[in-house]
């Protein structure tokens, strides 16, 4: 019986140790890990002034096959920040790519603005088979791979992340990618479809500081009230406008 119970005080106190050093172990996992993960910081960069108007739409009717909207007169100052809202599928991002140009609209026109400098944050943007540090030097040739590296760890992506394929990256991930494009490339106008979708908490809050620091004009989608209730001037609601039936 001594015997029996000085093996299993020998046992227990093995596991003991083994459990002490495993959850030594961990905290350390932990420690590296958040030593890694960088906190994003997002600073647009700022292009010169753009002219006093942004664009000026008169009698616009969006659409491709089907009218999205009733003739619409919409104009857009600089300074102005507004917030593109309403349900899905009512024509929001038509409207944005009918007012930067990308595609013609049914009916109407759109006058846009001098100078304009224009950063554009897609909700759904073409995926890239480069890494991540190849997609940013396509896009900023000059800069060395330290350079780069920096300007992703700035948005938030850990080594892992900033050496991967952006294919194999999440959704998160993918939009620090973009960010960090747009961010560096000067601007005066930012028009952005739903630029929160995946983000972190932390990347969040720092886009939205950085959206109401930024001094150009911008031209958002969001769904969200708590993120641009801040930052924006005006809240244009797409569903007056829209011919979609709820």
């Amino acid at each position: 019986m001594k015997d029996f119970v000085a093996r299993n005080k020998a046992r227990v106190s093995t596991r003991n140790m083994a459990m002490s050093r495993q959850k030594k172990l961990d905290k350390m996992d932990v420690i590296e890990l958040n030593a890694e993960r960088p906190k994003p910081e997002f600073r647009f960069l700022q292009a010169r002034t753009s002219g006093r108007l942004i664009f000026d739409a008169k009698g616009l009717v969006i659409g491709y096959d089907e009218p999205l909207s009733r003739p619409l007169d919409l104009q857009m100052e600089r300074g102005q920040k507004i917030a593109l809202v309403g349900a899905n599928g009512i024509g929001k991002t038509t409207l944005l790519k009918s007012l930067l140009g990308l595609i013609n609209p049914l009916e109407g026109t759109v006058e846009r603005g001098e100078f304009l400098e224009i950063g554009y944050f897609e909700q759904e943007a073409a995926v890239s088979n480069n890494t991540c540090i190849e997609e940013i030097w396509s896009e900023f040739p000059s800069l060395n791979q330290q350079q780069v590296r920096a300007m992703l760890a700035k948005c938030g992506l850990m080594t892992k992340h900033i050496e991967s394929k952006i294919a194999v990256l999440s959704g998160g991930e993918k939009a620090k990618v973009r960010l960090c494009k747009l961010q560096n490339n000067e601007s005066n106008l930012l028009l952005l479809d739903e630029p929160t979708n995946h983000l972190d908490v932390d990347a969040k809050e720092e886009l939205k500081r950085a959206l109401k620091e930024y001094k150009g004009s911008i031209l958002l989608i969001s769904h969200e009230p708590e993120f641009y209730q801040d930052i924006v001037t005006d809240v244009w609601n797409c569903e007056s406008w829209t011919t979609k039936v709820f």
